[in-house]
């Protein structure tokens, strides 16, 4: 499923990412979500918001797309 897809307050580990568009790849992994990042989702709208380790990140429906992700 993507990050978009999410339920709020569910516990996810990242499977993949979309490889295609490199720019997108890079803003994802300098947030330091890589394949097998547990990412706890917090919020829908009006950003999604998710917390990785301590660190809490907003990022738009678009970088969303690209991170799939499995229920932990």
């Amino acid at each position: 499923m993507k990050l978009t897809e999410c339920n709020l307050n569910g516990i996810y580990v990242v499977e993949s990412i979309d490889l295609s568009d490199k720019d997108s790849l890079s803003k994802i992994s300098a947030m330091g979500i890589l394949p097998g990042t547990e990412i706890i989702f917090l919020q829908k709208k009006p950003t999604l918001l998710f917390q990785v380790y301590n660190s809490r990140f907003a990022i738009d429906n678009y970088l969303g797309e690209k991170i799939n992700v499995r229920p932990l």
